[in-house]
């Protein structure tokens, strides 16, 4: 394994399509047991402080597979933070690797349309289902130089619900989605967008809020050149969606970033905030690591530059200037942290 530099993932998804009732049931119950392995990986490790080496064998002998195992302990470390957990819904969850494994050992892409999954066996006579799947149109190009095997992709099998309350059991059968986890260069190898205009070197500040997203451009002198808000209050009614909100704010993010690359931006500036402990309430700390995690990718795609700044006392100023500026205090938030990138690229 790779010791050096975390490597950056994009994850791109499609619908599996099973008809057949026993491959529904195989997999069914070996989701159920990843589930399971999953949660005893935590407590095994979290709790009874046992060494890794010995929960991956525990795991083995649960899952009848070693990578599966080492793929349950993965997971579990996911969840390191919390003294417990129950997962809400099976799933299954295959580590990528290189080599004679063509990307993957245990969830396996065979055509752009087609995936085989491996069921375990106690006697050691594994089996593979073979199921249809979805994809966009625009990720076929892609899939295909997946299943030739020069890139690993980690792989997950999990359902799809619109809400906490929404029973998975009703929704397995519709609902089944794998999700294939890539490197960043593979996608921006198909997917990589050349600004429309030369980029001139301006400089675009955003503020992230959970229910809005302020961005002001400015240029290499500081002198604002443009101002794009995007409002979605409703994503904090009761009871909306997590989901829906997530795609909204992802949608408003992209629509954001794509206008400032056609505007001759080239530096994306942003709150270094990596750990957003000073944001109120969990939706808002969520909503946050949401909006950094994307802007990773999405200042790539244009091939612009993502800089981060200090957030201090950015709310305490905007309330200062924002008069003098004519502007709301979000959208005076984003302009200071948009000269704090300018400051910030002026240094020797």
């Amino acid at each position: 394994m790779d010791r050096g530099a975390k490597e950056e993932k994009v994850t791109i998804k499609g619908k599996l399509v099973i008809d057949d009732n026993v491959k529904f049931a195989k997999l069914l119950n070996t989701m159920r047991q990843f589930r399971d392995a999953v949660e005893l990986a935590h407590y095994l490790l979290f709790k009874k402080k046992l060494k890794e080496s010995e929960v991956k064998r525990r795991l083995t002998r649960l899952l009848f597979n070693a990578w599966y195992g080492y793929s349950a302990l993965k997971k579990a470390k996911l969840y390191q933070g919390q003294t417990r957990i129950k997962l809400r819904k099976p799933l299954l969850f295959s580590v990528g690797c290189r080599g004679a494994e063509k990307g993957n050992r245990n969830i396996r892409l065979l055509d752009t349309d087609k995936v085989l999954v491996k069921i375990p066996h106690a006697d050691g006579n594994h089996e593979w289902i073979e199921c249809k799947v979805k994809f966009g149109r625009k990720y076929l190009r892609l899939v295909k130089e997946l299943i030739s095997g020069k890139y690993p992709y980690s792989a997950t099998i999990t359902i799809k619900l619109r809400s906490r309350n929404e029973d998975w059991r009703k929704a397995f059968k519709k609902k089944l989605y794998l999700h294939l986890t890539i490197p960043l260069d593979l996608y921006l190898k198909y997917f990589s967008r050349k600004p429309k205009n030369k980029i001139v070197g301006h400089i675009a500040g955003f503020d992230f809020n959970v229910d809005r997203i302020n961005m002001v451009i400015i240029d290499g002198k500081g002198i604002v050149r443009d101002i794009m808000n995007e409002y979605f209050p409703e994503v904090t009614s009761h009871g909306f969606p997590r989901e829906k909100a997530k795609v909204i704010r992802q949608e408003k993010l992209a629509k954001l970033v794509k206008y400032a690359s056609e505007h001759g931006v080239k530096y994306y500036v942003v709150e270094d905030l990596e750990r957003p402990d000073g944001v109120k309430g969990k939706t808002g700390k969520w909503a946050l690591r949401q909006y950094l995690q994307q802007m990773e990718v999405l200042v790539r795609k244009v091939n612009g530059v993502l800089v981060k700044v200090n957030p201090a006392y950015t709310s305490e100023v905007a309330k200062f200037i924002s008069r003098d500026l004519g502007l709301d205090i979000h959208t005076a938030s984003a302009y200071i942290i948009a000269k704090r990138g300018l400051i910030n690229l002026q240094k020797p």
